[in-house]
């Protein structure tokens, strides 16, 4: 089953969304995260899972379970809402790390609903989990009547680039997202 997150979701199933949010935030290269612990980080998105108005709120987090387990995440929001969800998630920084200095990349326009991530368990990876949550994330801006999807991917990862593809994803443009090129990819539904 997919299904959008809950505030009360068992501790269980929200160290394991916060640890799948980590494995996609420690390779992005926000520099205030890459000098934390894991533990610290984890920690720190668990919190922000719970909480309203960010990017990593239950709200904007489609979680795939089976018998007790959470298979993978996708967190999807419009880019309309992507600037209040940056400062906001500026100011948490700032206040759960204590530093001053924090730059976020534009990651969307503000015409698309957009997949800020996708992760799969490692245990269910190649399974079409994360077909199944493109699928999903289709599907939920469909019902809001947005028309227009968005992601971005590492230049390097071939293989999600060619899941996005084979999902009706193409191209548009390149997003520097943090001294790293993202290929900027798009559907209309």
């Amino acid at each position: 089953m997919i299904r959008f997150g809950k505030k009360n979701e068992p501790e269980n199933y929200v160290e394991e969304i916060a640890a799948l949010t980590y494995e996609i935030l420690k390779d992005l290269g926000i520099d205030v995260l890459q000098n934390q612990s894991q533990r610290k980080v984890v920690n720190f998105l668990k919190e922000l899972y719970r909480k309203d108005h960010n990017r990593f709120s239950y709200h904007n987090t489609l979680v795939k379970e089976s018998d007790g387990q959470i298979f993978g995440i996708a967190i999807i929001y419009h880019g309309m809402d992507a600037q209040e969800y940056d400062k906001n998630f500026v100011q948490h920084l700032q206040q759960e790390f204590h530093c001053s200095q924090i730059e976020l990349s534009k990651e969307t326009e503000k015409d698309e609903y957009y997949l800020d991530s996708l992760a799969v368990s490692p245990n269910h990876r190649k399974k079409g989990v994360g077909g199944e949550l493109l699928k999903a994330f289709e599907n939920a801006g469909y019902e809001k009547g947005f028309h227009k999807l968005s992601l971005n991917v590492d230049e390097d990862n071939t293989n999600a680039y060619r899941l996005y593809e084979k999902n009706g994803f193409v191209y548009e443009s390149t997003f520097d997202l943090y001294g790293h090129p993202y290929l900027h990819m798009v559907k209309y539904i």
